[in-house]
């Protein structure tokens, strides 16, 4: 609460990078989110047998 209020009235270099941060933290968790899906569907299809015709 105190970062929104920090933000809104008084929005510094430090709270700017702060929140620059902030957000580069989550597009990194999106990130290795994304990857782990990608390798785990490129894992099913290799080990998917011919037989099941997909």
């Amino acid at each position: 609460m105190a970062l929104l209020f920090a933000l809104r009235n008084h929005p510094t270099v430090l709270t700017v990078l702060l929140l620059v941060l902030v957000l580069l933290a989550l597009l990194a968790l999106l990130a290795l989110l994304a990857a782990s899906g990608r390798v785990t569907i490129e894992a099913e299809k290799a080990t998917r047998s011919p037989e099941d015709g997909r």
